[in-house]
């Protein structure tokens, strides 16, 4: 049997497992395609030397060869690391079936891509977008309030729709906040000009048919859900000419302002009800720059020169 032929019938058995062990068609053929990848690698590159192209002959000088040449290509970071996790769940499988007696990937990892920073919404943005919601009717009243309170609190828009109107405190401007990750209640606090705009919404909202309605947040058929929102909100952008937004900005945007303005960290995960730090650093690491940037001034390394 060729090496062809062997590598097939290699991953066919590795298939079968992979589709006992549940993972979804699209997880399969990608596995699979990035193993073929490497075994076309291997042929190409002579290795391994007893068998080239032979995957049940790699070793582990052969894979890091392979991922030294992916990151002179310049592979980003991410592709390399779905390329190791199909190999290492190969071997890892291999290993377990006694088809290989050393695991070739054993100490070889690939770091995870750093995540991206959060995608906040720039202050002429905003700005916008509150502007084309001015007005006295229900809609423009509702929208403002809608978005000033997203921006003020952080919430997720399914802890936005889920809200009841007996949940807010108008006048400690505070908002009691249910996780639905957990149900745990939390409460949240708001500025004095998102509570006018929540006071005028109250107004018109008790003219609305649906006025006795416990859900606080109120559209022309019935209470707002997750889908109402980026609706109104693509709406609103269209009418503002600005780029599109998602919802899930506002709470990125909050984040980053809080810890602009020299908020803790710890408080902000409190509020924005995050049970992982991780998210924190992330949130921490997005200002890193901004923070150096102004540093550079204050600490000025020219000076005298």
């Amino acid at each position: 049997m060729g090496v062809t032929e062997a590598n097939d019938a290699l991953l066919e058995s590795w298939e079968l497992q992979l589709g006992e062990d549940a993972k979804r068609p699209r997880t399969v053929q990608l596995y699979l395609d990035e193993v073929r990848r490497f075994a076309t690698w291997l042929a190409d590159h002579d290795r391994p030397a007893v068998n080239p192209g032979d995957l049940e002959a790699v070793t582990r000088p052969d894979v890091q060869a392979w991922l030294a040449d992916q990151r002179a290509r310049g592979l980003a970071q991410s592709t390399m690391r779905s390329r190791w996790i199909a190999l290492r769940s190969l071997y890892g499988w291999a290993l377990a079936e006694d088809i290989v007696a050393v695991n070739p990937l054993e100490k070889v990892t690939v770091r995870r891509a750093d995540a991206p920073p959060p995608e906040v919404i720039p202050a002429d943005d905003l700005k916008a977008l509150l502007k084309v919601c001015a007005g006295t009717g229900f809609f423009e009243r509702r929208d403002m309030a809608l978005f000033r309170f997203m921006l003020a609190t952080g919430l997720r828009v399914s802890e936005v729709v889920g809200l009841r109107v007996d949940d807010l405190d108008l006048r400690n401007r505070v908002v009691r906040v249910v996780d639905g990750k957990g149900g745990r209640a939390r409460m949240v606090r708001f500025d004095p000009g998102t509570a006018a705009a929540l006071d005028r919404y109250k107004r018109v909202r008790a003219r609305h048919r649906l006025a006795t309605r416990p859900e606080l947040w109120l559209g022309f058929r019935g209470p707002l859900s997750r889908k109402g929102v980026p609706t109104i909100l693509d709406k609103r952008t269209a009418e503002a000419g600005i780029g599109h937004l998602h919802p899930h900005q506002f709470r990125h945007t909050w984040a980053s302002r809080w810890l602009s303005a020299g908020g803790q960290e710890g408080d902000l995960q409190r509020l924005g009800g995050w049970e992982n730090s991780d998210v924190m650093r992330r949130y921490g690491a997005a200002q890193a720059t901004d923070r150096a940037l102004a540093a550079y001034d204050i600490v000025d390394p020219m000076d005298g020169v």
